[in-house]
């Protein structure tokens, strides 16, 4: 590559650094993975009103580097977290590293085209992502390794993941060069270093839903260097039901920001009972595909009404017993559901203290905050 063109990427990576860093099960296989779920009966089959209340297998928060040498991943400041993590019953974490590109429209995602090797991010390579599971699994915390894609126009919201899309069937092929580029080489990440599973993508709305046979050879690709259990982060609406590929991997996964249409005021049990029919449908999906359900995202902001919008990032009146009653609610209308192994909470920090600097108190972490005593609760198994 150029090395004036080499500087422009990296003088770009660093401005997306930046803007995200201020907003944004217990046995092992002899691999070092997490065993696969294992075919049976219908994972549905129990009527949810009939069922116990069962511990959660899976119970994660998405840990979120800072991008910031000693403080993302890798670092003591994380280590100390995960201890603090690991205290209130975490068992799993998910550890995000992104791939940048230029706008929802790129063909090609920086550090994995053609000529490239990955690691452009200053503050995160593949040994901090390898230190990072170490301490993980040093701890008995079990490890997700999830890569997102980040895009300067994600953070004014004009786009999303859902909308990255290429122009032209050609755009598109050098896309998707890109991107098996980038899932592969952390998929062999993920197997070196005894990843427990492997997500293989995020949100990529109109990626999956109209090259779902890519998605199909990608998914056989990553089996042959990852050994691990597989799962791909869905779209709570606009994806969950499209995506065909779902008997292809072993888990359901799916950013559980569905909205509670109730008033600002809504008591716990109004809240759990909100979320009947978005449980309705994930039943119906776990029965036709006979795949257990991970939450591969769930939270909620400490503010007015965070419930009704739960992936805004922005709005509101602060309001700690908003974000507490939320959590609340979740894990009571979610757990007794035979077919929901767990979730992984969004968000955790690396370095908590820096988060909070940066006005995270309004922003999706639990921790150091009422729903953290919800977290516990049930993590720890008192919950019921």
């Amino acid at each position: 590559m150029p090395r004036l063109l080499l500087s422009i990427l990296l003088l770009s990576i660093t401005a997306l650094l930046l803007a995200l860093q201020l907003g944004c099960s217990n046995a092992r296989t002899e691999s070092g993975h997490a065993p696969m779920p294992q075919p049976g009966t219908n994972v549905a089959a129990i009527p949810a009103d009939t069922a116990t209340r069962r511990t959660i297998e899976f119970r994660g928060v998405n840990l979120a580097h800072i991008h910031r040498r000693g403080l993302g991943y890798g670092s003591a400041a994380s280590a100390r977290e995960m201890d603090s993590l690991k205290a209130i019953g975490i068992n799993w974490t998910a550890i995000t590293p992104f791939g940048y590109q230029e706008g929802a429209s790129a063909e090609q995602i920086m550090g994995f085209a053609a000529s490239e090797a990955g690691d452009l991010d200053p503050s995160m390579g593949s040994d901090d992502l390898k230190a990072e599971i170490g301490l993980a699994h040093q701890r008995g915390i079990r490890v997700a390794l999830k890569p997102h894609i980040w895009s300067h126009d994600f953070w004014d919201g004009s786009q999303w993941h859902g909308t990255v899309a290429q122009p032209t069937p050609q755009a598109h092929a050098r896309w998707w060069r890109s991107y098996r580029a980038m899932i592969l080489h952390y998929a062999r990440l993920a197997q070196e270093s005894g990843a427990d599973l492997f997500c293989i993508g995020t949100e990529l709305v109109m990626m999956t839903t109209t090259h779902p046979d890519e998605w199909r050879v990608l998914i056989a690709d990553t089996r042959k260097v990852y050994r691990g259990p597989l799962t791909y982060a869905a779209h709570w609406d606009r994806e969950l039901e499209d995506i065909t590929f779902w008997d292809a991997l072993d888990y359901i996964g799916i950013t559980a920001y569905f909205p509670l249409n109730v008033p600002d005021t809504a008591t716990v049990e109004q809240l759990a009972e909100a979320w009947r029919p978005h449980l309705e449908r994930i039943e119906r999906l776990a029965n036709a595909t006979n795949r257990p359900v991970l939450f591969m995202e769930a939270g909620y902001r400490p503010a007015t009404g965070t419930f009704r919008e739960p992936w805004k990032y922005e709005g509101g009146v602060l309001d700690y017993d908003a974000q507490r009653r939320a959590y609340e609610a979740m894990f009571r209308a979610t757990t007794a559901r035979p077919w929901f192994k767990g979730l992984f909470l969004w968000k955790a920090f690396t370095d908590p203290d820096r988060a909070a600097r940066h006005g995270e108190d309004t922003g999706f972490t639990f921790r150091r905050k009422p729903a953290e005593g919800v977290v516990k609760k049930w993590f720890l198994g008192n919950g019921g």
